[in-house]
């Protein structure tokens, strides 16, 4: 195909507009420097693009000037928006439903906005991630956690004593504040279970139902073991070890294994083909 011809195509302009907005959105994050939001944005990207990809020859793309001019005026003021307050991190949450919103109205107009529902909702989940968060803040997950790295170290065999949200042991103990309650793990695995919801459909209301909380518990527990870790460096007084596995690269670790058991889980549950019977007659003649 011709450079001049491949011009003409409104889906290579949809396509470049949308790969301008990722690259726009990930360079804000970039210098936000928070890694965990930067992953977990990149992830959705990915997924809205995946999708997009996967059904980009079928697509409506027909719009009318009105549609047009509120989409680009949109695009527009959104990218004003965060190149002003590039260190914004309500900017980093909304940019990718409200440019997404725009260029949904470039692309196909009004009445075409419902085929991209799948990607709203990812970039709407992104959206009201920061509501999550503060709604699970709320609940406090602290003593709970603390709990339950309690029963995982007297398991385990060591001489614990809770205290709330304080684990005493024999040369030390740690306290299980907001941050280390689990509430990104669970956000984390929670948007990652709504992807692949929409990624890979499930017809049964009770498949939904266990994927959803199977990511909940999975982060939950994921996160327990690695409060439980942290008594026990605290216990054996390695601070090198525990600052890694705390703020270092080693709690990144954590969440690379919480999001590798769930992705084994839907395998297993969700994705794997049941075996298949071998012929009987083919037994036979063998």
């Amino acid at each position: 195909m011709e450079w001049s011809q491949t011009l003409k195509e409104p889906k290579y302009w949809l396509l470049a507009l949308v790969a301008a907005l990722a690259a726009i959105h990930l360079t804000l994050l970039s210098r936000i420097d928070n890694s965990e939001l930067f992953a977990t944005c990149l992830l959705f990207w990915i997924a809205a693009g995946s999708l997009i990809w996967d059904r980009y020859q079928t697509l409506n793309l027909e719009s009318n000037w009105i549609a047009s001019l509120l989409g680009g005026l949109i695009v527009i003021g959104m990218i004003t928006r965060a190149s002003l307050s590039p260190d914004s991190v309500s900017s980093a949450w909304a940019l990718p439903l409200v440019a997404g919103l725009g260029t949904g109205l470039l692309a196909s107009g009004f009445k075409g906005l419902r085929q991209y529902w799948r990607e709203f909702i990812i970039f709407g989940l992104l959206a009201v991630y920061p509501l999550l968060r503060l709604t699970l803040e709320a609940i406090d997950l602290s003593e709970i956690t603390a709990k339950a790295a309690s029963f995982m170290l007297w398991y385990s065999g060591f001489p614990v004593r809770l205290q709330g949200v304080f684990l005493q042991l024999p040369k030390g103990r740690v306290e299980v504040y907001g941050a280390c309650s689990g509430i990104q793990s669970i956000l984390q695995l929670l948007s990652i279970s709504i992807l692949f919801l929409l990624m890979f459909p499930l017809r049964s209301h009770v498949q939904k139902g266990l994927c959803i909380v199977a990511a909940v518990v999975i982060g939950f527990v994921v996160n327990a073991l690695r409060v439980a870790l942290m008594a026990m460096l605290t216990n054996s007084g390695d601070k090198s070890a525990f600052y890694y596995w705390h703020e270092g690269q080693g709690s990144l670790i954590f969440s690379a294994i919480a999001v590798l058991i769930f992705g084994v889980f839907c395998w297993f549950f969700f994705l794997r083909k049941p075996d298949q019977k071998p012929d009987s007659g083919a037994e036979k003649n063998a």
